[in-house]
């Protein structure tokens, strides 16, 4: 008999609630504004029919496309576009130098000055930049390179 009852303790302390413990699991994370871009194709420039604009919106001309993935609250801004280099046989500053995007942000008035707008969340999308000089004087035979900047910040 007694045997039985120490079997009849152990029993009812097996059954007894026990105490249960509690961890907290927590998670940070940290998400910093950033900005990547690329120029997954440059722009090409071609010849109007009436010889007085060299631009990327003429027939068979093509628009820069510039890849962009921003994390955060960032801006575009591109400079004001420039032409760089010209041939021996043309004679600059009677012309106009204007640009023009349509895609991730639209601006499709042509414009001689600095453009910016901002952007937030982007996984990847597409800017498309024009470029265009206008001459009413025409252009040399040879090869021309213009250009705006952009920057992401």
């Amino acid at each position: 008999m007694r045997h039985l009852s120490g079997l009849v303790i152990v029993v009812a302390a097996a059954c007894l609630p026990t105490r249960t413990a509690a961890l907290d699991v927590t998670f940070t994370g940290l998400v910093v504004d950033t900005c990547t871009i690329a120029v997954a194709t440059p722009g090409v420039m071609m010849l109007s029919g009436d010889g007085t604009i060299l631009g990327s919106d003429q027939t068979l001309g093509v628009p820069a496309t510039v890849t962009v993935v921003s994390i955060g609250s960032n801006n575009i801004a591109l400079s004001a576009p420039t032409l760089l280099t010209y041939p021996a046989g043309y004679t600059p500053g009677g012309g106009t130098v204007a640009m023009n995007y349509t895609g991730l942000a639209s601006h499709p008035a042509f414009s001689s000055l600095g453009l910016n707008f901002d952007i937030g969340m982007l996984s990847l999308s597409s800017l498309f930049v024009n470029l265009k000089v206008t001459d009413a004087a025409g252009f040399a035979q040879g090869t021309y390179t213009a250009k705006t900047v952009l920057t992401c910040s």
